[in-house]
C-alpha cells in the first residue's frame, strides 16, 4: 500500500481507548457547538448590513446566507480537529493532513483536476438538463448563491474530512483496529453524522465514508478525500442552485438509488485513477519522499 502508517502514528501512546471515546464525543460537541458559532455569526453579520429580518429557517428554503451558515460550520471542525489531535493526542494538528507532515499542496490540486475530470460529464449532463427545462434562474440571489457554493464548499468538504478521516481515523488506528475496521467505522460515524437514515442515503454516505477513508490510508494523506469530497458537493449544488431546489438536494423528500449509483459509477473511476497517480508519484519521488518515521508530537 502507498503509505500505510497514516491511521498508526500513534501506536505506542496509552489508554487508546478512552482517548477514542473522548475524540467521538469531543467531535460530536465540537460539530454542535461549530454550527451554533457559525449561524450566530452569520446572523449578526446579515443583521449589521441590513438584512434585519435574516434568521436561519431551512423550512424556508435554502438561501445564500444559510448556505453561508452551513459552510462555516462546518469548516469550524478544522481547528476542532486540530484542538482534539492536541488535547487529547498531543499530536500537532498538521500530522492529521498527511505523513509527510502538513498538507500537501500539489498533490491535492492534481487530485482536484482528476475528480473534476470525472465528475465533470456528470455535472455537463445535469447542467444541459437544467437548461432545456428552461426554468434556470440567474438572478442575484442565485448568483449570491453560487459564489457561496464555490467559495466555501471546499472548506466544508475540509472541515468534515479532517474530523472524520484525519482526527477519528487516526483514533481507530491508535486501537490498533483492523484497516478495514478504521475505514469502515469513521465511514458509518459519517453517515451516521448526517441524521438521514433512509437506506439509499445512508448506504451512499457510508460507501463515500468508507472511499475517502481508503484514499486516506493508500495516499498517507486527506488530499485524494478533500478533493473528492469537494467537487462531489459542488457538482451537486450548482445545478440545484439553478433550479431552486437546493433543500431538495441537501435533503430530499423523495429518496430514490440513483444517487448511489451515480456515485459508484464515478467512484470506480476516480479512485482507481488517483491511485494508480499516487503509484507512479510514489515511485517517481522515491522511498525517501513518502516514508516518514512515527512520532506522536
Amino acid at each position: 500500500m502507498g503509505s500505510p502508517g497514516y491511521h498508526r502514528r500513534q501506536r505506542g501512546i496509552t489508554g487508546a481507548w478512552w482517548r477514542l471515546c473522548v475524540a467521538i464525543a469531543g467531535s460530536a460537541v465540537g460539530l454542535v457547538a461549530a454550527a451554533v458559532a457559525a449561524v450566530f455569526c452569520v446572523t449578526v453579520v446579515a443583521r449589521a448590513i441590513g438584512y434585519d429580518d435574516f434568521t436561519v429557517d431551512p423550512n424556508d428554503g435554502i438561501n445564500a446566507g444559510e448556505m453561508l451558515a452551513t459552510n462555516l460550520g462546518l469548516a469550524l471542525l478544522i481547528p476542532v480537529a486540530a484542538l482534539l489531535a492536541r488535547t487529547v493526542y498531543g499530536v500537532k494538528p498538521r500530522r492529521l493532513s498527511s505523513v509527510r507532515p502538513g498538507l500537501r499542496w500539489t498533490w491535492l490540486i492534481a487530485c482536484a483536476a482528476m475528480a473534476t475530470a470525472v465528475w465533470a460529464l456528470l455535472f455537463a449532463l445535469v447542467l444541459a438538463g437544467v437548461l432545456a427545462q428552461g426554468n434556470a434562474r440567474l438572478g442575484a440571489a442565485v448568483v449570491g448563491f453560487l459564489l457561496v457554493v464555490v467559495l466555501t464548499t471546499p472548506l466544508q468538504a475540509a472541515g468534515e474530512e479532517y474530523i472524520f478521516r484525519g482526527l477519528l481515523m487516526q483514533a481507530f488506528g491508535t486501537a490498533r483496529l483492523p484497516t478495514w475496521c478504521c475505514c469502515l467505522a469513521t465511514g458509518a460515524l459519517f453517515a451516521t453524522a448526517h441524521l438521514q437514515f433512509q437506506p439509499a442515503l445512508f448506504l451512499d454516505r457510508l460507501l463515500l465514508g468508507v472511499v475517502f477513508a481508503w484514499l486516506v490510508v493508500w495516499t498517507g494523506g486527506l488530499e485524494a478525500s478533500i478533493a473528492v469530497h469537494a467537487v462531489k458537493n459542488v457538482s451537486v449544488l450548482v445545478p440545484a442552485a439553478l433550479l431552486g431546489n437546493v433543500e431538495d438536494a441537501i435533503d430530499p423528500g423523495s429518496v430514490t438509488w440513483v444517487p448511489f449509483v451515480v456515485d459508484v459509477v464515478l467512484l470506480s473511476i476516480a479512485v482507481p485513477w488517483i491511485a494508480y497517480r499516487w503509484r507512479r508519484r510514489e515511485r517517481q519521488m522515491g522511498p525517501a519522499g513518502t516514508s516518514y518515521p512515527t512520532t506522536s508530537g
